[in-house]
């Protein structure tokens, strides 16, 4: 596996380099446009880069299942050897869960009904009991097994670039939190003169704090056949848990992006800094980029990424700095050094604007200081009666969450002019 990612990197660099040499004989040519031959020629290498990636990305999906076959294999045989009480709840709690999916509460052996309920428990006394109802589970659905909710994770992830970026926190309960603020990188010390109190003209820290709350989010209704249900080989956990982490994923990115923050998350836009010294309405610079990096401070920039939607990375691929050089690097695979622009790392977020007249298309800046809370496990309830004339049982997820930046100095997006 290693050895077909290593030619697939290969082969990606060549065709760069292809692209480059396009670029820069048109650059020598005094500038001009690219000829027919050389836009075909450019735009099916970009076919074929995007074509390397989706390759790269399978490659590297099997080699995390190769690790996960492994993984399950090792963990039946440490149950065969008695692993501990809390690990043997949660295989129990899996497969009760799986149970539950396929046949529904009432016929659940009195086993499964406890250690479904024994997971209950741990959330009892919060606003996760009034959300499934407390008791018996029936009405309100149960709590997704921990192996399941790391393959919404993945998913979320997969289809939220603002995951990639934020610091992911998790709590037990849905009370609202209050965060802790501080940015003290605009205070200085003194110098203190002979015989002057060290207490005159002191400065308090600026402490504050942010709140966040936990807004519920639903996967909406997913419909999966009874053939496929009543087939105990058929993954039926994984099957749902990936559609719900990727419909979870797509909404919580797009407000983690740019919502407004009322009755649901603060969009990190919404609070960062802006950025407009010297941007056109629909162009973009190495110079810009450049700019964008240096305006965060340097308390913040050694933390630094970059976040642009993929149309936008197009362009910025394009890019040179005074000396010619690409502004953009592919990096290396095989050394575990990232692609990168100006030397810094960058995460794709297609939820952010594209290039455009007063559009907000590229930030910069520490995204650790967006904080995202998720609230227990997913939930899930299955619905049998909803869709029984098509032979079909539904079910359907809901998710707590909410984030908020917690300084407004440590990211800036780059806003084009209006005109």
């Amino acid at each position: 596996m290693f050895d077909k990612l290593k030619s697939l990197q290969e082969k990606k660099g060549r065709i760069v380099a292809e692209q480059r040499s396009i670029i820069d004989k048109a650059e020598a040519e005094n500038g001009r446009s690219f000829s027919a031959e050389e836009r075909s020629a450019f735009d099916k290498h970009d076919q074929d880069i995007e074509d390397i990636d989706r390759l790269i990305k399978v490659f590297q999906r099997e080699e995390a299942n190769e690790r996960s076959v492994v993984e399950a294999r090792e963990k039946v045989e440490a149950e065969k050897r008695g692993k501990t009480e809390e690990a043997n709840a949660e295989t129990a709690h899996r497969q009760a869960f799986d149970a539950y999916l396929r046949y529904g509460h009432t016929e659940l052996s009195e086993a499964e009904k406890r250690a479904l309920g024994g997971f209950q428990k741990a959330v009892e006394g919060g606003a996760e009991s009034r959300a499934q109802s407390a008791g018996s589970g029936a009405a309100g659905g149960y709590l997704v097994p921990k192996e399941f909710s790391n393959e919404i994770e993945v998913a979320l992830i997969a289809y939220g670039g603002m995951l990639e970026l934020g610091r992911i926190w998790g709590t037990g309960t849905g009370a609202a939190v209050d965060w802790p603020t501080l940015d003290d990188t605009s205070t200085k010390g003194r110098l203190l003169s002979s015989g002057t109190d060290a207490t005159t003209g002191s400065t308090d820290l600026g402490f504050g704090n942010k709140t966040l709350a936990a807004f519920t989010y639903t996967s909406d209704v997913i419909k999966v056949d009874n053939a496929l249900i009543q087939d105990s080989a058929f993954n039926l956990g994984s099957l749902i848990t990936e559609a719900m982490g990727i419909r979870f994923g797509r909404i919580q990115n797009e407000h983690y992006t740019k919502a407004d923050g009322s009755s649901k998350p603060r969009g990190v836009i919404i609070d960062a800094g802006t950025f407009t010294t010297n941007v056109a309405a629909t162009a973009i610079t190495s110079d810009n980029l450049l700019d964008l990096l240096h305006s965060i401070n340097r308390a913040y920039r050694k933390n630094g990424k970059y976040t642009l939607n993929d149309l936008t990375l197009a362009a910025v691929r394009k890019l040179k700095d005074s000396e010619g050089r690409y502004i953009w690097s592919m990096g290396d695979m095989q050394k575990g050094t990232p692609e990168s622009i100006w030397g810094y790392q960058y995460v794709v977020n297609d939820d952010l604007a594209d290039v455009g007249a007063s559009a907000k298309s590229v930030g910069f800046g520490d995204f650790s200081k967006y904080i995202i809370r998720n609230v227990a496990q997913p939930l899930i309830i299955r619905l049998t009666e909803r869709f029984a004339e098509f032979n079909q049982t539904a079910y359907v997820g809901f998710m707590r969450t909410d984030a908020r930046l917690i300084n407004a100095n440590a990211v800036k997006f780059l806003q084009h002019a209006a005109s």
